[in-house]
C-alpha cells in the first residue's frame, strides 16, 4: 500500500480531524451547496506540509548515522518523505476591489462587474522550522484569489538563490471555469491545493468543464471530503474541508501530505504556551509588479492548435542549460568509497572486511521487504539484520574514528603529497598494526573531499564519515543491478555545469588536485535529495497505476518546462519497479490529427461564448447569457437535458438544438509520437561532452484529447508499459548538511562548492 492509499484510509476511517486552524465552532453545511472558503484581513493560519523525497535507484531507504551507532537503526523501504515544514499563512487583502490602474484588476473585472478579491502570503517562521536547508532559501509565496469561487489567479514566488533573490510569477486568464490549474497543482513548496469551484457539501460527483471527475463524500454535517484531480500532473488528490475553516484541514496526494495546525499545536511548536505572535517578521515582496511579467498558465499548457498545421512540435533548451552525460556510479561498485579506475585509496584498508558482511545485508533487506509486517520469522530477520548492521558499524567506528585520533595524535600523517601510516611493532607481536601509505590525488573521492576538510580544520563531525555513512547506507555488493545515484546526476547535471577540467584546492598548506571525475562523483551525491517538484508516483508493483504518468500529464510538463520555461527536467523512462532517471531536454513530436467530425462540430455548452451560444436555432442572446450565468454559479452542466432548467428553453427549443451541442470536454483527438532527448549516463567515470552532451532519444506514442480550443482534458498510452513512470524538476540544493534525509549528510553541497569553486552554478 503506497503512502496515497494509506492516508486515504486513514481519511476514510476518520470523522474528525485534531487541531484545526482557527478552532471556531463547526457549524452544518446544507448538502448540495458548494463548498467555500471566507477570509478576513489580518487572518493567520498555519499548515504542516511533509513532501515525497526523490525516487532513488535504490528500494531501501539510508539510515541515521547516530541511530546506527547508538545501535537503534533499523532496515526500511519504500517511499521516503521529509519532516514536517510549518508554513505560516497571512490574509493581507480581503474581500477588496482593485483600482483600474491596478495591477490585479483584471482578475477582478468580469462581464457583470466587479469580483473582490483575496491576497494570501506564505512564508517560513524560524520558531518553527528546523529545515536550514529551507529556511536560507526563506521563500515567500503570495497567492491572489478570486473570492466568488476561492480560485486562485496569481501565484507569485519570492525565494533566494545562490545569495539572491529571484522571482516567479504565474497568473491565469480562464477566469470562469471551475477547475483551476493554480489551484489544483502544486507549483511551490507552500501547499496551494484546493478543490475545484464545483466541489459540493456532502455526497455528489459531477465533470468539470474539462472532463475531470470530481467526488464529494460526506463525513459529517460539518465535514466532507474532496477527491479531484492534479491539474499538471494528473495525480488523485483528496481534501477535508470542515465548516468555517479558511483552508482544507487535511489533503493528502502521492506527493505532499498537508494538514492545517490548531494555535495549541503552533504554541507547543514554539515552546511559549499562552500565545503567540499572529502576523510574525516577514519582508514584504512587490507581488504586483512581479505579476506584470507572469506565465499565464493556461496559454502555457493548450495544445498549440496553430503548430500543429505542420504536424510537427518541436522544442529544445538553449545550449548553455542542457545537462552533461555522467556516471550513474553503481551502488554494487560503491566507486566513489573505494575509488574508480583502479586507484589505491586508504578506505580500502577495510573492504575485506566490509563486503562480506554488506553482502549479508543485502540478502537479509532483500528478504525483509518481501515480507509483511507479521509473516512468521520476519522478527528474527530483523534481528540477524541489527547484529550484522552493529559488526559493520564497530568497522566503519574503528577504522575512521581510529583514523581521525591517528592524524590528531601524530600515528598518521600528511605529508610530501601522501596520507601515511607508520607500521606499528613487528608482524605478529601483540599490538603491532601494518602501515600504509596512498598518494593524495588518486584517493578516492570521498577519501580526498574528507582529507581536505580535516586539513581546513572542519574535524566535528569526523569528515573522514562521509565514505562510512555511504558504506553504511550506499553500498550495495549484493544489491540490484540497477541501484545506482542517476537521481544525484540528474539533479547536478541539471543545476550546474559541466566540471571540463581538474581543480586543485589548497587546504593546510597541501595542494590537492580534484579531477572531473571526482568533482562529477561529489556533486553527484551532494545533489541525491535535492529540492524538487514531482509529478507521477513511483510504480511499486502490480497495486500501482501502471499508466501513471498520464500522457496528459507528460504532454503538458514537457510542454510546460521544456518549451515554455527552457528547463530541462528528469523522466524515471520506464514504469517498471527499477528507476532510471534521465534528463530530457529537448522533444521532437509528430501529430495526426484523428478528430470525428461529427464531434468537432458540436458546441460545448459549458465552454462556449455567449455569441456562439446566441447563434443555435431559437436561443438568442437572452438565453444564451442564462446560460453562462448558470453555468457561473453553478458549475459545467452534467448532462444535455440539464438545459432544460434554463428559463426560455422549452421542449421544443430543447429538440431544436440537442442535436447540435455536448457537454462533453473532448472535441478533438491526435495522434502523437515524442521523441524525447535525454542525456546519457552510459559513460565512464573521467568521461567530458563534447559541443553536444552525449545523448539518447526515447519515443513513446499515445493519443491525446482536447477541448475546441486546445485544452488537454485526456488521452491514453499506446503501450501500457512503455511510457515514463514519473517525472521530476530539481530547482534548488540547499547549501546546509542535510538531516535525516537521503543525501550524505557528511558532504555539504556549501562546503563542495568551496573546493570546486562556485563558478560551476548555472543560473
Amino acid at each position: 500500500m503506497n503512502r496515497l492509499q494509506t492516508s486515504l484510509t486513514s481519511l476514510a476511517l476518520a470523522a474528525t480531524i485534531s487541531g484545526c486552524g482557527s478552532e471556531k465552532a463547526p457549524t452544518t453545511a446544507e448538502d448540495g451547496t458548494p463548498v467555500t472558503m471566507q477570509w478576513e484581513q489580518g487572518q493567520t493560519f498555519y499548515l504542516a506540509a511533509s513532501y515525497r523525497r526523490t525516487a532513488v535507484m535504490t528500494d531501501e531507504n539510508p539510515v541515521d548515522m547516530q541511530a546506527a551507532f547508538d545501535g537503534t537503526a533499523i532496515p526500511s523501504f519504500g517511499e521516503s518523505w521529509t519532516e514536517d515544514v510549518i508554513w505560516t499563512y497571512q490574509v493581507v487583502e480581503s474581500d477588496f476591489l482593485p483600482d483600474a490602474d491596478d495591477e490585479l484588476f483584471r482578475f477582478s473585472a468580469t462581464d457583470k462587474g466587479m469580483e473582490p478579491l483575496a491576497v494570501i502570503k506564505a512564508s517560513l517562521d524560524t520558531y518553527m522550522n528546523t529545515d536550514e536547508g529551507l529556511l536560507d532559501a526563506d521563500p515567500v509565496v503570495y497567492m491572489v484569489f478570486r473570492e466568488d469561487r476561492d480560485r486562485m489567479v496569481g501565484l507569485i514566488t519570492f525565494v533566494n538563490v545562490d545569495g539572491e533573490r529571484e522571482e516567479r510569477a504565474y497568473s491565469t486568464s480562464e477566469l470562469d471555469r471551475s477547475w483551476s490549474t493554480l489551484s489544483q497543482s502544486m507549483l511551490t513548496k507552500a501547499p496551494t491545493y484546493l478543490a475545484p469551484f464545483s466541489a459540493r457539501w456532502g455526497n455528489d460527483t459531477r465533470k468539470l468543464e474539462n472532463g475531470a471527475e470530481i467526488e464529494s463524500v460526506k463525513v459529517d454535517d460539518s465535514t466532507t471530503d474532496v477527491y479531484y484531480t492534479d491539474e499538471m500532473g494528473g495525480d488523485m488528490v483528496v481534501s477535508r474541508y470542515e465548516v468555517g475553516q479558511p483552508w482544507p484541514s487535511w489533503t493528502t496526494s502521492s506527493n505532499v501530505d498537508v494538514r492545517m495546525l490548531s494555535t495549541t499545536d503552533i504554541d507547543n511548536l514554539r515552546f511559549n504556551p499562552g500565545g503567540i505572535n499572529p502576523m510574525p517578521d516577514s519582508d514584504n515582496f512587490d507581488y504586483r509588479e512581479a505579476l506584470k511579467t507572469s506565465i499565464d498558465i493556461d496559454v502555457a499548457l493548450k495544445l498549440d492548435l496553430a503548430a500543429l498545421e505542420t504536424g510537427e512540435l518541436v522544442a529544445e533548451v538553449a545550449q548553455e542549460f542542457k545537462p552533461w552525460a555522467g556516471s550513474w556510479w553503481s551502488l554494487r561498485k560503491g566507486l566513489l568509497i573505494w575509488g574508480y579506475d583502479g586507484r589505491p585509496t586508504f578506505s580500502k584498508e577495510i573492504r575485506a572486511d566490509v563486503d562480506p558482511l554488506k553482502k549479508d545485508l543485502d540478502k537479509l533487506s532483500a528478504e525483509l521487504r518481501d515480507m509483511d509486517e507479521d509473516d512468521e520469522g520476519r522478527e528474527e530477520k530483523r534481528e540477524q539484520y541489527s547484529e550484522k548492521q552493529g559488526e559493520l558499524v564497530e568497522i566503519i567506528k574503528g577504522f575512521y574514528n581510529g583514523l581521525l585520533e591517528d592524524l590528531d595524535g601524530g600515528k598518521v600523517v600528511i605529508e610530501d603529497g601522501k596520507i601515511i601510516k607508520a607500521a606499528i611493532g613487528e608482524a605478529g607481536e601483540a599490538g603491532a598494526e601494518d602501515g600504509w601509505e596512498y598518494e593524495l590525488n588518486k584517493l578516492s573521492p570521498m577519501d580526498k573531499y574528507a582529507v581536505t576538510q580535516y586539513l581546513q580544520g572542519n574535524a566535528y563531525p569526523n569528515p573522514f564519515l562521509i565514505s562510512g555513512w555511504e558504506i553504511l547506507n550506499s553500498y550495495n555488493p549484493g544489491g540490484e543491478s540497477w541501484w545506482g545515484h542517476c537521481n544525484g546526476w540528474a539533479a547536478a547535471a541539471i543545476l550546474l555545469h559541466e566540471p571540463r577540467e581538474a581543480v586543485t584546492f589548497e587546504a593546510g598548506g597541501v595542494d590537492i588536485e580534484f579531477t572531473t571525475a571526482d568533482q562529477k562523483g561529489l556533486m553527484t551525491e551532494s545533489h541525491y535529495g535535492v529540492y524538487s517538484q514531482f509529478y507521477g508516483g513511483r510504480y511499486n508493483g502490480e497495486d500501482d497505476d501502471v499508466s501513471d504518468l498520464s500522457p496528459k500529464a507528460f504532454h503538458q510538463i514537457v510542454s510546460f518546462f521544456i518549451d515554455e520555461l527552457g528547463v530541462p527536467m528528469v523522466f524515471d523512462t520506464t514504469a517498471t519497479e527499477a528507476v532510471w532517471n534521465f534528463p530530457a531536454y529537448g522533444y521532437k513530436m509528430s501529430v495526426k490529427e484523428t478528430t470525428d467530425p461529427d464531434a468537432a462540430k458540436l458546441v460545448n455548452v459549458n465552454t462556449a461564448s455567449v455569441q456562439t451560444l446566441a447563434a443555435l436555432p431559437g436561443i438568442g442572446e437572452v438565453i444564451a447569457e442564462r446560460i453562462i450565468e448558470y453555468r457561473y454559479y453553478n458549475g459545467a452542466f452534467q448532462s444535455v437535458e440539464e438545459l432544460k432548467t434554463i428559463e426560455g428553453i422549452g421542449d421544443e427549443r430543447f429538440e431544436s438544438m440537442a442535436g447540435l451541442v455536448t457537454v462533453n470536454a473532448m472535441q478533438r483527438s491526435f495522434d502523437i509520437s515524442a521523441r524525447v532527448t535525454l542525456t546519457s549516463d552510459g559513460v565512464d567515470e573521467t568521461h567530458v561532452d563534447g559541443d553536444e552532451p552525449k545523448n539518447f532519444t526515447d519515443t513513446w506514442g499515445y493519443s491525446l484529447e482536447t477541448d475546441a480550443d486546445g485544452v488537454v482534458v485526456g488521452g491514453e498510452w499506446k503501450n501500457e508499459k512503455d511510457h515514463p513512470d514519473f517525472a521530476w524538476i530539481p530547482y534548488h540544493n540547499t547549501s546546509r548538511r542535510e538531516t535525516g534525509g537521503s543525501e550524505n549528510p557528511f558532504l555539504s553541497y556549501g562546503a563542495l562548492i568551496d573546493v570546486v569553486g562556485d563558478d560551476i552554478e548555472r543560473n
